[in-house]
């Protein structure tokens, strides 16, 4: 579990892991999946489903796998190679896309939408794989004692450098001397160096000799286990509610930089720094619930983290609901800013409430089935988006932002039945649930 690694190589890995994810923030601040990827998707295509077909891709292609990968990693005396591997393929994944903009004239918007979609759920597809080995290596690597001091210090040290490529972007989009598709094709090239460079402190972290994991489980044995690790544990359930129903609530969210384009008149400019606005909700968000991890306050985390689920498109809702001319240009885009801030602390930042939680209640041998089975069930969200587009095609944009707020309500109301208490007993019966 980490306590037995000497202070250097702790301070070693430490750093390295904080350098990753970092670089890693950094490298996606050029192609926000929340903010500059709809926008492109906005040049492609005029259609709200297809916009929002992108954040299924997303989370589909991050969450559905990952219940089989789980039983593989679990099986793995060494995660680190698989992190290193499923790592590299993901982040090349990134070279479609930038073909398709490269010879765009040639091939045209259509191709270049499914290119977008093809390299997006490909790089969320290998990242998701490489997350549980991921976990497992921090859950190895890293003591329990500063776990949550490392996620804030990921999420803040990241979010610094992802505020820099906000305003890169800012001024990358929408500018005389980078017209389309050139802005997005430079940013999409930027993000890919800067993944590729990321790769470097992964290969120097420091992995420790773990406990000899048991023999693969067989697929059929395993497949039938998983629904009584669900049944039998009303934490565990109460847990997932939770992030399912402050996840539902991004349904929303492929139409926050659509909406301010083209319904308030923001400058495309401005999705800059919609970038800012996430990143500073990451950073904000991912520190908080790391020191009220450390402090024993998950629970709290969590409640927290729905409550600003709520807030993102709460606020957004209400530039709709403004007197017309009430507010400038300029007020309208800070209060976007805003959403996106909340949007950052709730959903971007939520996984290290959630993964601090789940890493407490399992035993080594149990977290990456577990982290993988939560993530699983999480996969059903891959159908949000395109309600949301469905919503927003029939009655508009507001009727998405309104879904997504009673979404995060009602999560925010699951939130408040979770108790550390329960958590000991989760784990141990996770542990000793019949394989």
């Amino acid at each position: 579990m980490g306590a037995g690694l000497i202070p250097g190589i702790e301070r070693r890995n430490f750093i390295c892991f904080t350098v990753d994810a970092a670089v890693f923030t950094f490298a996606l601040s050029f192609v926000d999946l929340s903010s500059v990827m709809p926008s492109l998707m906005g040049h492609l295509t005029a259609e709200p489903v297809l916009i929002g077909l992108l954040g299924s891709v997303q989370t589909g292609s991050w969450l559905l796998p990952q219940f089989l990968a789980a039983r593989i990693v679990a099986a793995q005396h060494r995660k680190q190679p698989t992190v290193l591997v499923a790592t590299t393929i993901s982040r090349l994944s990134w070279c479609l896309l930038i073909a398709a903009l490269i010879f765009y004239r040639q091939v045209g918007p259509t191709a270049a939408m499914i290119a977008c979609y093809l390299s997006v759920g490909s790089f969320m597809f290998f990242d998701g794989v490489a997350s549980l080995a991921w976990y497992d290596l921090i859950a190895r690597a890293v003591p329990p004692t500063i776990r949550g001091r490392l996620f804030g210090s990921m999420s803040f040290s990241g979010g610094l450098l992802a505020v820099l490529g906000g305003l890169v972007v800012q001024r990358i989009l929408g500018s005389i001397g980078f017209p389309f598709p050139v802005d997005y094709r430079v940013l999409a090239i930027v993000a890919l160096v800067l993944l590729t460079v990321g790769i470097i402190p992964l290969l120097l972290i420091v992995e420790p000799e773990g406990e000899e994991p048991p023999p693969r489980e067989p697929l059929g044995r395993y497949l039938r286990r998983l629904p009584g690790l669900v049944r039998g544990q009303p934490g565990f359930r109460r847990l997932v509610g939770v992030q399912l129903l402050v996840g539902a609530s991004g349904l929303a969210v492929p139409f926050y930089a659509p909406f301010a384009i083209l319904r308030l008149g923001v400058p495309e400019a401005d999705v800059g720094g919609f970038v800012i606005g996430v990143t500073a909700g990451v950073m904000v968000g991912g520190a908080a619930w790391g020191y009220l991890g450390d402090r024993h306050r998950k629970q709290v985390a969590i409640r927290l983290l729905a409550g600003c689920g709520l807030l993102a498109p709460l606020v957004t809702l209400g530039l709709r609901l403004a007197p017309a001319r009430s507010l400038s240009a300029a007020a309208i885009s800070a209060l976007l800013v805003v959403s996106f801030f909340f949007f950052g602390c709730a959903i971007r930042a939520g996984w290290v409430a959630y993964a601090n939680y789940v890493i407490e209640i399992a035993e080594e041998t149990e977290r990456p089935v577990l982290i993988g089975l939560m993530n699983t069930l999480s996969g059903v969200l891959a159908i949000a988006p395109p309600i949301g587009g469905l919503l927003a095609s029939l009655y508009g944009y507001e009727a998405a932002f309104a879904a997504a707020a009673i979404c995060a309500g009602a999560g925010l109301v699951v939130s408040l039945g979770l108790k550390v208490a329960e958590v000991p007993s989760v784990a141990g019966r996770l542990a000793g649930s019949p394989g």
